[in-house]
């Protein structure tokens, strides 16, 4: 039981981290990262329609942000962060 206990602790050790919100000039601005404290610098982010079509992509900057000025109607917001590491904000969850 030892073994398995620590191979979940190592499992959970370098989770995604990723939120997204609405700066005062209207742009989203997102953080992401890890949960080890490892950077997300130029992992890729994608703004989707409601059909999955990318809108917009972009990297995720030395501060660990990407801000983008948001479509109109419905989105998501992906931030791929490696195999297993994907995250997914509907632009509903998004707010000041």
């Amino acid at each position: 039981m030892a073994g398995t206990l620590v191979f979940c602790q190592a499992t959970f050790a370098h989770g995604p981290v990723f939120d997204c919100y609405i700066e005062s000039d209207n742009q989203v601005k997102c953080e992401a990262g890890f949960t080890d404290g490892s950077s997300a610098t130029g992992r890729k982010i994608h703004v989707q329609d409601p059909s999955n079509k990318v809108l917009l992509e972009g990297e995720v900057g030395k501060d660990n942000t990407y801000t983008f000025q948001p479509p109109t109607g419905n989105y998501s917001v992906v931030f791929l962060g490696g195999t297993g590491h994907e995250l997914t904000i509907q632009s509903s969850d998004i707010s000041r």
